[in-house]
């Protein structure tokens, strides 16, 4: 399975989710459209941790992270009113500093990644500095807690452990991946949701299936395919908020 391959299953399994968020959610009144709406939220659970690993992969492979960073803020800050408009135009209203989009948490597990490398580089080359350095992560993971980025600072932490484990080394990032997930989920399996939740988990586990069999080749791959994908994000959502209106027009 190539890059290329991981970024099209995320791109589907995340407009299925949103679909199911943006749209769907608005439909639902009977037992059986709950359950239609609780399986497409279930599907989008897949999205995510393939895009923590093709960050965290991203990062090793980038020219400059300082560039990849003002990408994705560029995209963050281009999406952030259309996300709020399509998710949270009930509850919250637009507001960029809180309930901020994925493009956030993404920025800010590039900027963990970085300050990581800069502490390594700094601190004496000894055994504990390998304990010390990961500390640089904490203030990202603080400000993606801060904005309630979408997946928040357990997004951040998500992509910096999968950077650590060596995102090139399928064993070590299946497994990673996958014990991740789990401490990620098990606390919310305590609650009251917990059968969601575990539901939840058990799709993320697709993602880590996905990311065991990267081949390590990029695939189809040009200028046009790489921006395509940045900018899926906000173009799909602006689709999804004309469905929806559309649709709450003619009901």
């Amino acid at each position: 399975m190539t890059v290329f391959a991981l970024k099209i299953i995320a791109a589907v399994t995340m407009l299925v989710d949103h679909f199911g968020a943006a749209v769907f959610s608005h439909l639902v009144e009977t037992t059986s459209q709950m359950a239609a709406y609780e399986m497409l939220r279930n599907v989008g659970r897949i999205a995510f941790p393939i895009y923590a690993y093709l960050v965290a992969q991203g990062c090793l492979h980038t020219k400059s992270i300082s560039r990849y960073m003002l990408r994705l803020m560029l995209l963050a800050i281009i999406s952030e009113v259309i996300f709020d408009i399509a998710f949270y135009t009930q509850v919250g209203g637009i507001s960029f500093l809180h309930n901020t989009n994925i493009f956030f948490t993404l920025l800010l597990g590039v900027a963990a990644i970085a300050l990581y490398e800069q502490a390594k580089r700094r601190l004496p080359d000894a055994a504990w500095s390998i304990f010390v350095a990961p500390i640089a992560a904490i203030p990202p993971m603080l400000a993606a807690w801060l904005l309630s980025s979408d997946y928040g600072h357990i997004g951040v932490l998500l992509i910096f452990v999968i950077y650590i484990a060596k995102p090139q080394n399928r064993n070590m990032r299946t497994v990673t991946m996958a014990l991740a997930l789990c401490l990620i989920y098990f606390p919310l399996l305590l609650t009251t949701h917990g059968y969601t939740l575990n539901i939840h988990y058990m799709f993320s586990l697709v993602a880590v299936l996905c990311v065991f069999a990267y081949n390590g080749k990029p695939g189809k791959n040009n200028a046009a395919i790489k921006w395509g994908f940045y900018f899926f994000y906000p173009a799909h959502l602006v689709v999804l908020i004309a469905v929806r209106v559309v649709i709450c027009r003619a009901t």
